[in-house]
């Protein structure tokens, strides 16, 4: 049997550990089934960017030097969450050789980007938690994800 890819929008927050115990749950005990859990670092913060004036090269590379330390933390501050969600599946019957963990840069939006690879990484699935009391129709991630999701399986965990 081919393997059941499922994408999960992890952000570390209560709602992505929503979003893992449910896939957990739903999916736990299957061993065609792949789990993904994917973070977006967020756009580069404007005081990285925004000098007011054209950079020399010798700027830029100085500036990149600080830019990758920024990745760098951002991906170090992430592993506690990632190993918790792991232990989580795991937990829940799933083996470690099923969970994987995957950072993606440098995007547009958030939503862009989970949409991205939800497509480009053959996932029947994807699976967010949803933040706030904003209705799902009304706008924000989830709802940009139910609206432009044609072709995937798409669960909003509450």
């Amino acid at each position: 049997m081919d393997e059941r890819n499922v994408l999960i929008a992890f952000d570390g927050s209560e709602s992505a550990f929503k979003a893992v115990d449910y896939v957990g749950k739903q999916f736990s005990g299957l061993k065609d089934i792949k789990v993904t859990l994917l973070y977006v670092i967020p756009n580069v913060p404007p005081q990285f960017w925004d000098d007011g004036h054209i950079l020399t090269r010798e700027e830029r590379q100085e500036r990149q030097v600080v830019i990758d330390r920024w990745f760098a933390n951002q991906k170090m501050v992430l592993e506690p969450h990632f190993e918790k969600a792991r232990r989580v599946l795991v937990e829940k019957g799933m083996e470690a050789g099923q969970v994987e963990t995957m950072v993606a840069g440098d995007t547009v939006t958030v939503a862009e980007a989970i949409l991205e690879e939800a497509k480009s990484g053959q996932y029947l699935t994807l699976v967010i938690g949803r933040h706030g009391a904003v209705p799902v129709l009304a706008g924000g991630l989830a709802a940009t994800i139910l609206h432009r999701g044609a072709g995937l399986a798409v669960c909003i965990v509450e």
